[in-house]
């Protein structure tokens, strides 16, 4: 699996223009709780382990608030994957690739993106696709997309990429589009 395309910057700019879509998206339908106009309310963000050049393309979460009942509303994100503090592309590529950890596969990490993921967080990465993503109900609307998964046990994020037609790159847009419902607490936990 080629990681080159996380080095293109045609790649942030495009995630970046579908997050702004779904934004749009959310602010067009209004508040939720009370139909009133949402106004922009974004936040600041500095995630781990993203490429210089690309850094300002992740500098701010895109997030709304009622004009009227002040209640926050933060929409669907391709590039960041709920509170991580690495970027979703990085965090589903290097989940991904994920076959146990080993200092070999921390090393090979290091080398091909310039950063350190450490151990504990490898194997908390890890246990949260094993157990807490198996309980969200995302997972349980949408897992008979890949039930080979389940039979061979593969690591979600790479099952995931397989049910996508395309090259790396366009498969890691469906991707993270797809899983996006993730990334501000919609279908979560049942």
């Amino acid at each position: 699996m080629s990681h080159n395309f996380l080095w293109r910057a045609n790649f942030h700019f495009f995630i970046n223009s579908i997050d702004q879509d779904l934004a749009k998206q959310i602010q067009e339908k209004g508040c939720p709780e009370c139909g009133n106009k949402l106004h922009q309310a974004n936040y600041p963000r500095s995630p781990i382990g993203m490429f210089p050049q690309f850094r300002d393309q992740y500098d701010e979460r895109l997030s709304f608030c009622c004009d009227t009942c002040r209640k926050r509303l933060t929409p669907p994100s391709v590039r960041f994957f709920g509170r991580r503090w690495y970027p979703a592309p990085l965090f589903i590529f290097i989940s991904a690739l994920m076959r146990g950890v080993s200092e070999y596969a921390l090393a090979k990490i290091k080398r091909h993106f310039g950063i350190s993921v450490s151990e504990t967080t490898w194997k908390r990465w890890q246990r949260w696709w094993r157990e807490s993503f198996m309980e969200t109900l995302f997972w349980k609307q949408n897992k008979g997309l890949v039930p080979q998964a389940l039979e061979t046990k593969r690591s979600f994020p790479r099952a995931f990429l397989d049910i996508f037609q395309g090259t790396i790159e366009e498969k890691m847009c469906f991707l993270l589009k797809f899983l996006s419902p993730l990334s501000c607490r919609v279908l979560q936990v049942f």
